[in-house]
């Protein structure tokens, strides 16, 4: 049995169009089976020798009748045969070319999800590398104001607050189980800074 899906589909193709004719021709023969007629000619009179030619001849023709049922009967049975093999054949080569579709369909679907894995994960890394950058240049920031924040209260000769630090958290991708969640990592306020406030 051929192992491609083309070569099974072309061998599908080809039994499919095998049966039709078949079908064809036995329902032809089953037609002319039901529509068999046999011509009775009947005896001008009644005598003896009119009568035995009579049952002669209907002997004759009912033999010559049971004969050609007999062929139409076994061309039928030979048709009806051939086609129960073919649609056997094609019942078996159909369930053959499902069992490849669907195995190349799972195997295609795997191969998506793995693709999509691997992008949901480096995508990730780049989030997470991002914020990680983020909380740097944040710190930064903040190590900025710590150092400037000094010479403002000097300036203005009273204490001042030139920023507020509310955000508490930078969005972070995380590893759950078996699934990705987008959640939030905690700004690391504690980490020690030179200067400070006034």
């Amino acid at each position: 049995m051929s192992q491609t899906i083309a070569e099974l589909q072309a061998e599908i193709t080809a039994l499919q169009a095998e049966i039709p004719p078949l079908q064809g021709e036995r329902d032809e023969l089953h037609k002319q089976r039901s529509s068999f007629r046999v011509a009775v000619a009947f005896p001008k009179d009644n005598s003896p020798e009119a009568l035995a030619e009579f049952h002669q001849r209907n002997a004759s023709a009912a033999a010559s009748w049971l004969e050609q049922l007999k062929k139409i009967d076994k061309a039928i049975q030979a048709l009806e045969t051939q086609l129960q093999q073919k649609q056997a054949l094609l019942g078996h080569k159909q369930a053959h070319l499902d069992k490849l579709r669907s195995q190349q369909e799972w195997l295609e679907l795997e191969r998506r999800v793995q693709v999509g894995g691997k992008r949901l994960q480096s995508q990730a890394q780049k989030i997470n590398q991002l914020a990680a950058q983020l909380e740097a240049e944040i710190q930064t920031f903040r190590g900025i104001y710590e150092e400037v924040n000094p010479s403002y209260c000097q300036w203005l000769q009273k204490p001042a607050t030139i920023v507020e630090f509310s955000a508490t958290a930078i969005p972070h991708v995380f590893f759950q189980g078996n699934k990705f969640e987008l959640g939030n990592q905690e700004i690391d306020w504690n980490q020690e800074l030179e200067g400070g406030n006034c």
